[in-house]
């Protein structure tokens, strides 16, 4: 019984360590460590047709590195922006008669790094998948979708930031699923002044030094 009551416990922890070796392993291997995700709240004015500007409520969410090192590339996950439109603005759907709204969005995000060079990640095309417009209360719509990897040059805190602007593509249709007078029309948002913009810090190490022996 104690023999092999210790093989279990043996057989744990060798699978325990193999675990943690392959997680591990992973981390070295694209030169990332995961994190807790991160969210903000921004508030952006938009101009939409027919009815002009009008403000929209965003709550954007992403999964940061922990940490990583220079010259090797980083990744953020889980991105997805939540947009939240007032229903006054909702309302000029109506004057088209539109039941449902889609489309796709693209949002840009400044890595900057410690040595402060900036570089742009372009989110492009991020799905925004059919929702149903209310009859009253906000409209909300969300993106989400994959982060393309940035390499940051030097080691440091990299600053990742929220560009001051977004784009859509949107296709309001009717409930025959028909499209509206508006067809599909570009949305351009832009971020209200005074807000913070950054959504977190990345701590970027230099790269080990292989040494001969």
């Amino acid at each position: 019984m104690h023999l092999n009551a210790e093989r279990s416990r043996t057989a744990r922890r060798g699978a325990a360590l193999v675990a943690g070796a392959a997680l591990a392993a992973t981390a070295i291997g694209t030169g990332t460590a995961a994190a807790e995700p991160v969210t903000t709240t921004l508030g952006y004015t938009c101009d939409f047709p027919l009815i002009g500007k009008g403000p929209v409520s965003t709550d954007i969410a992403v999964t940061l590195p922990d940490s990583a090192v220079a010259g090797q590339p980083i990744e953020a996950t889980d991105f997805s922006a939540a947009v939240t439109v007032p229903e006054d603005t909702v309302n000029g759907f109506d004057l088209v008669g539109a039941a449902t709204v889609e489309g796709s969005a693209t949002v840009t995000a400044v890595v900057t790094d410690g040595a402060g060079a900036a570089q742009d990640v372009v989110i492009q095309d991020l799905p925004v998948p059919s929702t149903p417009i209310p009859d009253s209360g906000p409209l909300v719509v969300t993106a989400a979708g994959p982060v393309p990897a940035v390499t940051p040059a030097a080691a440091g805190a990299a600053t990742v930031s929220v560009a001051d602007s977004f784009t859509a593509k949107l296709t309001p249709k009717k409930t025959d699923g028909s499209g509206t007078l508006l067809g599909t029309f570009d949305l351009t948002c832009t971020v209200d002044p005074g807000q913070d913009l950054v959504l977190g810090t990345v701590a970027v190490t230099e790269a080990a030094v292989a040494h001969r022996s």
